[in-house]
């Protein structure tokens, strides 16, 4: 079968397509022929070697993909040869074929395409966890989203006004603030050519906003834990700041990362404000409750709530391209790998 592996740290062009074994599946494991595999920009981050816990190179990269399982280990139950399916891997999905724990698999409803299920599974369940877990979001408040129009953006945009928020959103560029506003953000603000604290306080009459989701970090965070109101949660799940258009600018890393202040905890306690940092990689033991938000999520998919928006498509053998194209920062939604 084929793959993609890191061959060493760096750029896009060190994805490299190899031939390895076809895997087959031991006790409580599941061989899935891909046909869609989700980008996401912990992606790059594993390609640079700056993202927690990577293997050394060469290793195949990829959190999450979409497919048809091939065949079965013993005692698995939950699905069979055959079954449409949506896996997650720490590591491993850039391949043809992808041996999984039976647990790391959810079915795919009928209507749902592979593109789709591809571009279901770490986004929503990001904008889930931070959102409704952490957050615990309710009808009324207030929430501002950095990179509103990317992958989790949109994704959480649209859970929030299923819930009944005002929402906030930053973008990057111009051509991204349509798609945020599509997905109904109530005010959308170009964080590169104006102020955003600004913008969002004149538009609130002072108030600010009770919960901030932010996936960049750096020097957005300070005028962003300034925006929280009495009883306002920040979480923090990224720091793609600190990354180039192909590398990782150590120059700019160290600023981005000079100009995140400290927390003082005793001013959290005076300020009433809290404090949520979470990676999705080092949650996967939680399985049942990555089950029960499958589940949740699955259905609001069914009833319309939600709806994965692909900003792009890449063949497989077009990972480098795909790779630069979201590390570019101009990307909207998701990006996906498809399989012939």
């Amino acid at each position: 079968m084929r793959a993609f592996v890191v061959s060493r740290f760096g750029p896009p062009e060190v994805l490299k397509l190899v031939e390895r074994p076809s895997p087959a599946p031991s006790a409580g494991h599941v061989a899935v022929n891909v046909k869609a595999i989700g980008l996401n920009f912990a992606d790059v981050l594993a390609r640079l070697g700056v993202y927690p816990s990577i293997p050394d190179p060469p290793f195949v990269p990829g959190l999450e993909l979409a497919g048809i399982v091939e065949s079965v280990g013993a005692n698995v139950k939950n699905v069979r040869r055959g079954d449409r399916v949506v896996g997650f891997t720490r590591q491993g999905a850039y391949a043809e074929r992808v041996l999984l724990p039976s647990d790391n698999l959810m079915k795919m409803p009928k209507n749902m395409s592979f593109i789709e299920a591809a571009s279901l599974g770490v986004t929503y369940f990001t904008a889930y966890h931070g959102l409704i877990t952490l957050a615990n979001a309710r009808r009324g408040e207030r929430i501002l989203v950095h990179a509103g129009a990317g992958g989790v953006g949109t994704a959480v945009i649209q859970l929030a006004k299923y819930l009944r928020l005002k929402v906030h959103a930053t973008v990057g560029a111009n051509h991204k603030i349509e798609v945020a506003r599509k997905q109904g953000a109530d005010q959308v603000v170009n964080y590169r050519e104006e102020d955003f604290a600004e913008a969002v306080r004149e538009h609130t009459k002072g108030y600010g906003v009770d919960i901030v989701m932010d996936s960049v970090g750096g020097k957005i965070f300070k005028p962003g834990w300034r925006l929280l109101a009495p009883m306002g949660r920040y979480i923090l799940f990224g720091f793609a700041a600190v990354t180039g258009k192909r590398r990782v600018n150590k120059i700019r890393a160290i600023r981005e990362f000079a100009s995140t202040p400290l927390l003082f905890p005793p001013s959290l306690i005076s300020k009433n404000v809290g404090f949520f940092g979470f990676n999705l990689y080092f949650l996967f033991h939680k399985q049942e409750y990555f089950r029960h938000v499958g589940d949740k999520l699955m259905k609001l998919y069914q009833r319309k709530v939600i709806t994965p928006v692909i900003g792009a498509t890449f063949p497989f053998e077009k990972a480098v391209e795909a790779h630069a194209y979201l590390q570019s920062r101009l990307s909207i939604g998701k990006v996906v790998l498809t399989m012939d």
